[in-house]
């Protein structure tokens, strides 16, 4: 009875809320010098007093309206600062500084935080119609702390040489002296400074992937990569154990991936409708050695749902990925898949979840801020395993988050992007497009 009671009185105050509006907003509306004194109904006496009295103005109408006040407050100075961006064209501008006249190619400065090798500052010089032929090149350097460097370079021709078979070649170095793994998989300790470990990995891989269209938006390719490897503990306490496949040991090695991709997508950039279907198997065999041999196969689903005439978009994931080792031989560590902030479950820190296997699904609400400025909420929900039958209901790790997008005309693009978890809050700022997956390290891509 009492809740009854309580439930009640909390509508009569509502209503008596919504009831005093009503007169302000009246007061407030424009109206005509000469019709202001007239009634709408002759027979209609006019109230000499429609504001609110002492008591409807009291302490509880002001409690209703608290949680208004503090979003206005919070939201105030953001939304200042964006609309300062949109005036201005802040993100054009700097770009002009950068970019060449014809905005295909330049070279301009780049920082992220919480990315791959933990965050750090460089430069990446590019141009995107190379010889008027629409070939794209792309050379990144990032430098970052305490002493971690990482430089990417990447050739792609829509058409070689007149052909209707794509290229793409990929050239990736790595030097971490500080990277984190969480050695027991999805039983690894929940508190995460008990189990973070620390280790050094240098690495090169190259890769060259061939393909085309087949028939409508399915495609085919096949990617050949070779890379070289040697990971070490790391320095100091909480060393990554040496028990670890692929700590203390160097790996050279080769892979052979085909992979179908089907590509409905309105726009690869900011898509607002349309699918994206990826399958790959990857077969890896040591070259110096005979400790590591292993196979691999993913599978991703995008969809993209179109709301207020794509006003709004609705991104709907499903991504799973597993390897297995073959004949009686290792998978190294920083091979493993792993889910993180750069891996889909953006409310854990990088290297959070590793293991053979990692099944993801990722539900995402875009939407636009102003004109060059794209909000999203999301939902996050994954884990990794070693065999299927560990997969259960219980052990997924969900992340919530929010994120605000900055977009040029010429593609370039800045995200940050705020996730909590059971970890606590993760902050990443980057510059790269959302789920865009590289094989080819552990770190996912720069």
């Amino acid at each position: 009875m009492n809740t009854r009671i309580f439930l009640v009185l909390i509508v009569l105050l509502l209503t008596s809320g919504c009831a005093n509006a009503r007169p302000e907003l009246a007061q407030n509306l424009p109206t005509d010098s000469t019709e202001e004194n007239i009634p709408a109904n002759p027979n209609e006496v006019k109230s000499e007093d429609t504001r609110p009295t002492d008591e409807e103005d009291g302490f509880f109408y002001r409690l209703l309206a608290v949680p208004e006040y503090l979003w206005k407050g919070i939201s105030y100075p953001i939304k200042k600062m964006s609309i300062f961006y949109e005036q201005v064209d802040l993100l054009e501008r700097a770009l002009d500084v950068f970019l060449n006249e014809e905005r295909t190619g330049g070279i301009f400065p780049r920082f992220e935080f919480g990315g791959a090798i933990g965050g750090g500052i460089g430069l990446t010089a590019f141009h995107n119609n190379l010889f008027n032929k629409k070939k794209q090149i792309r050379a990144s350097y990032l430098f970052g702390l305490p002493d971690n460097h990482a430089g990417e370079f990447s050739f792609k021709d829509p058409a070689v040489f007149g052909s209707l078979f794509k290229l793409e070649a990929n050239l990736l170095g790595l030097d971490v002296d500080r990277g984190r793994f969480f050695p027991g998989g999805n039983q690894a300790p929940k508190n995460r400074q008990n189990g973070r470990t620390f280790f050094e990995l240098d690495e090169v891989s190259g890769d060259i992937k061939v393909g085309r269209s087949v028939v409508g938006a399915f495609s085919t390719f096949f990617q050949t990569r070779v890379f070289t490897a040697e990971a070490k503990e790391g320095r100091g306490r909480s060393d990554i154990p040496s028990t670890i496949p692929g700590v203390n040991s160097s790996l050279t090695a080769i892979e052979l991936t085909p992979q179908a991709i089907y590509d409905s997508r309105d726009n690869p950039f900011r898509p607002s409708t349309g699918w994206f279907i990826d399958a790959t198997f990857s077969y890896t065999n040591q070259v110096n050695g005979d400790e590591f041999q292993y196979i691999g196969y993913t599978a991703e689903v995008q969809r993209f749902i179109s709301i207020f005439r794509g006003n709004r978009v609705l991104l709907l994931r499903a991504y799973l990925a597993k390897l297995d080792s073959l004949n009686d031989h290792s998978i190294p560590f920083y091979e493993l898949n792993q889910l993180d902030l750069n891996h889909g479950l953006r409310g854990y820190e990088r290297g959070r979840w590793s293991d053979e296997g990692a099944l993801l699904f990722n539900a995402e609400w875009r939407y636009p801020v102003w004109a060059q400025t794209e909000g999203s909420l999301f939902v996050d929900a994954g884990q990794v395993f070693n065999d299927y039958q560990d997969l259960n209901t219980r052990t997924f790790r969900v992340s919530i988050g929010a994120g605000l997008r900055f977009v040029t005309k010429e593609n370039f693009a800045f995200r940050v992007q705020v996730a909590g978890s059971e970890d606590g809050l993760q902050l990443l700022l980057k510059g790269d497009v959302e789920f865009q997956r590289k094989r080819g390290t552990f770190l996912g891509g720069l």
